[in-house]
């Protein structure tokens, strides 16, 4: 049985449909990526959760800043910021567990909800209203 690491609830909300969806969907590859985890699949299929956990994460924060230009969001350089660190570290992610035998550890899964979470909740709520 699967087993989520987050669960989205309407704290989460930033208010803009397309947004929410696009956490949602964030939220469920770290979910799959936990279950992943836990079922101690193949480091195949574990890197390929991890690269679509990246991809979608630019998607996603190429959304948000297309926003933040349009309604020229006073607080957007600092928000890009933080999102181009997360891109780093999941760069990081990827290339270590791909050119190695790196077992996904909880830490790694921990940063993940971590980073997520604190994101939606403290940077992504400054925009609430504002975009």
């Amino acid at each position: 049985m699967d087993k989520d690491l987050i669960v989205w609830s309407e704290g989460y909300s930033v208010h803009i449909p397309e947004i929410d969806e696009q956490h949602k969907k964030l939220i469920s590859l770290i979910n799959r990526l936990y279950n992943a985890y836990l079922n101690k699949k193949h480091q195949s299929e574990i890197s390929q959760i991890i690269k679509e956990i990246k991809e979608y994460a630019f998607y996603h924060f190429s959304t948000e800043e297309k926003l933040f230009e349009k309604h020229n969001y006073a607080e957007k350089k600092e928000h890009i910021e933080i999102h181009n660190g997360f891109i780093d570290e999941i760069n990081q992610l990827v290339k270590t567990h791909e050119s190695s035998s790196l077992v996904l550890t909880m830490k790694t899964m921990t940063f993940l909800q971590r980073w997520l979470t604190n994101h939606i909740l403290k940077e992504d709520k400054k925009y609430v209203g504002k975009i």
